[in-house]
């Protein structure tokens, strides 16, 4: 919950970008602000839902926001003795 006035706006809000920044890593490239975004330095965003929003998608529709966080992909796992 944003402990601001006025809240910060939800993450699948268009103007999610104007919450406040409480953590900032600029060495690394990503903030994180209080709605929960993650933001990278090349302008993508991880919402907290998982989905990530790109340069060639920024606005994602609500409803398949909701819905990419419950897809996962799953890598191989490396054969720990390689």
């Amino acid at each position: 919950m944003c402990p601001h006035t006025p809240t910060c706006p939800d993450p699948h809000d268009p103007a999610r970008e104007a919450a406040r920044t409480i953590i900032s890593h600029p060495e690394q490239g990503w903030s994180l602000l209080c709605n929960g975004v993650v933001l990278f330095d090349d302008n993508a965003e991880l919402l907290p839902d998982g989905c990530v929003v790109t340069q060639l998608s920024s606005i994602i529709p609500r409803e398949r926001a909701e819905s990419c966080g419950r897809r996962r992909t799953h890598r191989p796992q490396r054969d720990a003795a390689a």
